[in-house]
């Protein structure tokens, strides 16, 4: 998992702009003091111990840290390593008291570091399912607060159109209506000007071809929703003529409806007028 996680940081950085992948990212190694000896460089200067380290780092934040072994080095680490110093140059150090007895022989992460590393793993892995869970469950349907598909929204707001229009002319009121409940159903932002240019570019003259069509690629969540409008924008008036009964039913049939569905939705879009017919 590890790795892949580094593969797909690594793609992301890559394919994004040219800005985004920096000097500041990658992979570096680095140096932490760990204590002082006896040991001295060849011009008398004492040496100090060192864990080298194999950072993992994006747009400067260390990701992971990892201890790579020993090396000493001047200056309390803060310079550039003199020698790698070896498991058995530790051991001997040691016995010849130029190094503290209780520093362990060999270097390697400790609990701390490990778990602050893993940690980072584990939260960016929880990250990385968050957004693609997100995505799969927009991509399916599966998130009620989120936006509808735009190819899903036109399709809704087209047939509440043809609804509207079933009767000869889309009023300025329906013009509204039809606005506000595509809005509310599709949780896009439909702006009146394209309710009216719809409006103004359809053709009643309809063929069983046209009804497979309003369905063809949706959802059954968005077929709902589009059923769902078109009944709140025939029942607004009080009255479903019969023209209108004609383009739900064959609206119905045409993207694959049962009547229990039908039903079902003409209830929801009843229920949507005591609530909002009101405020229209």
């Amino acid at each position: 998992m590890k790795r892949f996680i580094i593969a797909f940081l690594t793609s992301v950085l890559i394919s994004g702009p040219a800005l985004a992948f920096t000097s500041d990212s990658g992979t570096f190694s680095g140096l932490e003091y760990v204590a002082d000896t006896q040991i001295t460089a060849p011009n008398g200067t004492a040496l100090a111990l060192c864990h080298e380290t194999r950072d993992l780092r994006i747009l400067g934040y260390t990701v992971s840290s990892d201890i790579q072994g020993y090396v000493l080095a001047l200056d309390n680490c803060t310079g550039v390593a003199e020698r790698p110093f070896s498991p058995q140059q530790m051991e001997t150090a040691q016995s010849l008291n130029l190094i503290a007895a209780d520093l362990p022989r060999e270097a390697r992460n400790g609990l701390q570091r490990t778990i602050q590393n893993y940690g980072i793993w584990v939260a960016l892995c929880l990250a990385l399912f968050a957004v693609i869970w997100r995505r799969v469950k927009s991509l399916l349907g599966l998130d009620p607060t989120s936006p509808m598909r735009k190819k899903a929204a036109q399709r809704i707001v087209t047939a509440m159109c043809y609804m509207g229009k079933c009767d000869g002319i889309v009023a300025s009121r329906e013009i509204s209506l039809i606005t506000q409940a595509a809005s509310r159903l599709t949780r896009q932002d439909i702006p009146s000007t394209d309710v009216v240019r719809i409006a103004d570019h359809i053709d009643m003259d309809l063929t069983p071809q046209d009804y497979l069509d309003f369905g063809k690629g949706l959802r059954d969540s968005e077929k709902d929703a589009m059923m769902r409008g078109v009944f709140f924008v025939g029942l607004a008036s009080g009255r479903v003529i019969p023209q209108e009964y004609n383009f739900l039913t064959n609206l119905a049939h045409g993207i694959g409806m049962p009547g229990e569905d039908f039903r079902r939705v003409m209830n929801l879009a009843l229920e949507d007028l005591d609530i909002y017919q009101p405020n229209l």
